[in-house]
């Protein structure tokens, strides 16, 4: 007898604590009918199953469900409700369809057909939609659309989550704005502040440009975004990228952290920076820390360095003005040189260098105040000297060819001079060859003079006032007989490789600028 009460006794127990547990289920988490125009029982439903017909109402919680009529399996406390379904969650959430499947215990429903759902001013529409009480999650499989604002938002699958207002959406996701379409693979969408994050490769095509990137965020509300990856705006001749962009649609400002890249492809330009900025409206654009231009052409390209580059507008036309502000160096395989700052005319293809400029063409090193450059079909054909200008070109290690005048013109054809007029107290050392042998040092004097070159060698001189001048021997000349007054040879100063403009040093000390107010020519030359 003891035995048989020692078996039973954790048998009751269980029984009990079974029997405590469903009437707890029951008193807690049972769906209650609470309206129906017709209620049937019938074994031909099944155990415990009844059928609702007419304005069919139960309550589970704080949710409502209304039908046209239903079957409610009261052993696994299940509804299946059919007609005019519409479900409301805290008096704020409503959801619509054709066909109900609710759990009770589980707290889920599944709604089928003509499936609405509506929070606010959030509309979400489409044909499978499941919703979980628990977790609070609305999600569909099947293709479905979200309404917030101006913005539909499309895709195959997507997750809504009404207490905290955020949406998920994956594969084919579509975002519809009135100014702009959104593709991506995957979103999440902020229904309160309107703000798209952007965590998967995301494209924004609008009439303005096109937006790219792999990560970031979207503020439709107030249009203006986040770009954190792989990231672009692209215009219809400008295309901008950086590790991180910001933009602001209604201005059209774009401002770039490290890696600033900007191709201008109407005027073969690309400008590069660790920070910088692109109004796409304005058309205005500054590029700093280690800002560069690049000017592309055929046959090669100039790469320019500055602290900071701008390009802006010129008024009525597609060209514009780009400036070069400070420690200015470039470099292209023909052409290198150094200057304080530099202005690029685009529309007249004029290039101005300021303070001191140094530039070197082939064996040539071209000096003044100031030097402009005359570009035609993207190939140098002038140059302007302004100021003290100095030309200097080797004969040898030695000896240097030298054109030294307030002023002067050098014209330039195939990459070489041809021919140099100097304007203003025009002074020439040139070392005259016969057979390729040096046969003197002709210095020379004249107010003006015109210098004709072949293969970068003097073939002529052309005298026009104030002439005086004298051929030596080579070899009975003094050295400093056979160097211009502020003669300096620069080629340690010159960039040599693309690289080299990078390169933090010292420029020259600057030449001291001659008055030319009362200058008169040495007229007892040796």
């Amino acid at each position: 007898m003891k035995g048989l009460k020692k078996s039973i006794l954790p048998f009751l127990v269980l029984l009990l604590i079974g029997v405590a547990s469903a009437q707890q289920r029951q008193g807690t988490s049972m769906v209650n009918i609470e309206h129906a125009d017709y209620l049937e029982g019938s074994s031909r439903f099944g155990k415990n199953v009844q059928a609702l017909f007419g304005n069919v109402r139960f309550r589970h919680h704080q949710t409502l469900m209304f039908c046209d009529s239903a079957f409610f399996y009261r052993d696994s406390n299940r509804v299946h409700a059919y007609g005019n379904i519409h479900i409301i969650q805290n008096d704020t959430i409503h959801l619509y369809g054709d066909t109900l499947y609710y759990y009770g215990f589980e707290d889920k429903a599944m709604v089928r057909s003509n499936v609405k759902l509506v929070n606010k001013d959030v509309v979400l529409t489409t044909h499978f939609l499941d919703y979980n009480r628990r977790s609070d999650v609305a999600y569909y499989f099947n293709r479905g659309q979200i309404v917030s604002g101006d913005n539909r938002l499309v895709s195959d699958w997507g997750y809504y989550y009404p207490q905290t207002d955020e949406a998920h959406f994956r594969k084919e996701v579509v975002v519809t704005n009135p100014d702009y379409t959104m593709y991506s693979d995957t979103l999440l969408y902020y229904t309160v502040t309107e703000v798209v994050k952007i965590v998967g490769p995301t494209t924004i095509i609008s009439d303005r440009n096109e937006i790219y990137s792999e990560l970031g965020s979207y503020d439709t509300h107030n249009d203006v975004a986040r770009l954190e990856k792989n990231s672009y705006v692209k215009g219809e001749e400008q295309l901008l990228k950086g590790d991180t962009i910001f933009y602001d649609r209604k201005s059209g400002f774009g401002e770039v952290f490290s890696s600033m890249f900007l191709l201008d492809s109407a005027n073969h330009v690309i400008i590069t920076g660790d920070y910088g900025y692109y109004n796409e409206l304005e058309d205005k654009a500054l590029a700093t820390r280690n800002a560069v231009m690049m000017q592309i052409s055929e046959n090669d390209t100039l790469y320019l360095h500055a602290d900071t580059l701008r390009a802006d507008p010129i008024e009525d036309t597609e060209y514009r003005i780009i400036r070069a502000y400070h420690n200015v160096k470039f470099f292209r395989h023909d052409f290198q040189g150094r200057c304080d700052s530099m202005v690029y005319d685009l529309k007249d293809s004029i290039n101005t260098f300021y303070k001191n400029p140094i530039i070197w063409a082939n064996l040539n090193q071209m000096s003044a105040g100031t030097i402009r450059l005359y570009t035609r079909n993207k190939t140098v054909y002038k140059a302007e000297m302004i100021d003290n200008a100095f030309v200097v070109a080797p004969e040898d290690t030695a000896a240097f060819n030298q054109i030294k005048g307030r002023n002067m013109t050098g014209y330039i054809r195939n990459n070489e001079l041809y021919r140099i007029d100097v304007e203003g107290n025009g002074q020439t050392i040139y070392y005259p060859k016969d057979e390729d042998e040096v046969i003197g040092v002709n210095r020379a004097e004249s107010s003006n003079l015109t210098l004709l070159l072949e293969n970068r060698k003097v073939v002529g001189i052309v005298m026009r006032s104030a002439v005086s001048g004298n051929m030596n021997p080579p070899l009975i000349l003094e050295a400093e007989s056979t160097r211009l007054q502020g003669f300096r040879w620069l080629e340690e100063f010159r960039p040599k490789r693309m690289e080299d403009i990078f390169i933090k040093s010292e420029g020259p000390e600057p030449v001291e600028q001659v008055n030319y107010s009362d200058f008169h020519f040495d007229t007892t030359m040796p």
